[in-house]
């Protein structure tokens, strides 16, 4: 069973990974085009990315964390790279519900009334908060890559 989590523990991280090239794409085409039609695409694939991948992510982490002896939440002593990544997720799942949600579900109420234009502030804080999310994600696969390396 061990092993099983930790592979789809890996295939939730390359998803999410793989949502940062997407995700740079399609903001870049839509700051870029003025296309407001495709907002409603990045919002769908940051949703179902975002969603499955650090759900995926999360309850598979807490599992092999509970599974395995040498592993513990958020302590520093013995496996400082885990604990980093730890707080790095609380942080992104911190940053998801308090700054991607309520601004995509402003855009989707902008983009129903027609209200929607390339330079609305809530579209900017949501580019922003995807694109900080996005490295933040990065530097949890480099700790999760690197840590035998160090420890």
């Amino acid at each position: 069973m061990y092993p099983t989590l930790v592979t789809f523990h890996v295939i939730f991280a390359g998803m999410w990974l793989s949502f940062f090239i997407v995700e740079s794409f399609l903001r870049n085409k839509i700051e870029k085009s003025g296309n407001i039609n495709k907002v409603s695409d990045y919002l769908n694939l940051s949703n179902s990315f975002g969603i499955i991948g650090s759900t995926g992510i999360l309850i598979t982490g807490i599992v092999i964390v509970m599974m395995n002896n040498e592993y513990g939440f958020f302590d520093m002593s013995s496996n400082h790279w885990l604990a980093t990544k730890q707080i790095i997720l609380l942080v992104i799942l911190i940053m998801t519900g308090s700054l991607v949600i309520p601004n995509s579900k402003k855009i989707r109420a902008k983009l129903e009334s027609r209200e929607l234009d390339k330079n609305d502030k809530e579209l900017k804080k949501l580019f922003r908060a995807n694109q900080i999310i996005n490295y933040l994600v990065l530097i949890n696969l480099i700790f999760a890559v690197t840590h035998r390396f160090y420890g």
